[in-house]
């Protein structure tokens, strides 16, 4: 019985050495089998350096597939962050440019004692004017700090499209440079370069796996996801003080176009201290409180 044991197990090693020595493409999957549990290690690529070329060369396409894919869907996420800030930057530019309806009325009335006074076909008093531009801008400042954001955002995803750029090209070349040394790579011809052809292709697959595997589509599709679609609260007593009562500087009326309006999309937000001239689109001041430039209705409604 042992005897017999013993010829099997003698046989079976003859045969799967024979198999070995002889069938390239068991010792293909093997080889595969065992790079999947322990990697491919610098004597083993000497070793076998052809069958670690076709792994690297269906590796490669996979991952030349896969980040190709992840560049396409970061572009589209980066063309939905550039809407999503045009948005937002009228939304804040609207709430600002009500505000300042609101102030040049409520300055007009302080002047004149005649409150109530009346903004878009509705009557405010005095306090209903300032829980109204309280709410305005805490509403424009809400926006412009999410605009900080997604604009950071923007520019990570923008930045992380570059580096799949990059890693495109350097896949592609790789793999045209291993096209180019198979024969040799299956004739175990491996000379100093072949080896740093190996070595600069598996450091490259396992920068391609860190890539792929930090997802950055869904991490700009988290961060965009946490900007909040409209700020709440309200501005403090004193910053509402302050803006109401600050006086906008005067500018010649002749200067001003008759059909002057306020482009709210397209225009850059520019956060307005309360002290601080505003100036419109296209560089004019915005006349005194004795002329009113002509503004596009906000979407925002009075409470």
């Amino acid at each position: 019985m042992l005897v017999r044991t013993f010829g099997l197990v003698l046989v079976l090693g003859i045969g799967g050495a024979a198999a070995w020595a002889f069938s390239p493409g068991l010792r293909t999957q093997v080889t595969a089998f065992w790079d999947s549990q322990a990697g491919w290690t610098e004597a083993a690529r000497r070793a076998d350096p052809a069958g670690f070329a076709t792994h690297a060369e269906s590796k490669l396409k996979q991952d030349l597939a896969t980040l190709d894919q992840t560049r396409r869907e970061l572009a589209a996420e980066v063309g939905r962050l550039a809407k999503t800030i045009r948005e937002q930057s009228a939304l804040a530019e609207q709430a600002r440019t009500l505000a300042d309806v609101f102030r040049t009325e409520y300055q007009r009335a302080t002047d004149a004692g005649t409150f109530p006074v009346e903004v878009r076909g509705a009557a405010y008093t005095e306090g209903q004017v300032r829980a109204q531009v309280s709410l305005l801008l805490a509403e424009a400042e809400g926006y412009e700090a999410s605009l900080a954001d997604i604009e950071a955002v923007r520019t990570a995803a923008e930045e992380k499209i570059e580096e799949l750029a990059v890693r495109i090209n350097r896949t592609e070349t790789q793999l045209a440079a291993l096209a180019t040394k198979r024969e040799l790579l299956r004739a175990r011809q491996l000379t100093a370069a072949g080896e740093e052809l190996l070595a600069q292709v598996d450091e490259l697959m396992t920068g391609n796996r860190q890539t792929i595997d930090a997802n950055p589509v869904a991490t700009v599709r988290e961060l965009l996801a946490r900007a909040p679609s409209k700020p709440s609260g309200r501005a403090g007593d004193r910053e509402v003080e302050e803006f109401l009562t600050a006086k906008p500087a005067k500018a010649d009326a002749a200067e001003l176009p008759a059909d002057t309006d306020v482009e709210a999309t397209e225009t850059s937000v520019t956060r307005q201290s309360p002290r601080q001239t505003r100036v419109e689109p296209k560089g004019k001041l915005r006349a005194g409180k004795d002329t009113k430039p002509t503004r596009s209705k906000p979407i925002f409604q009075q409470s």
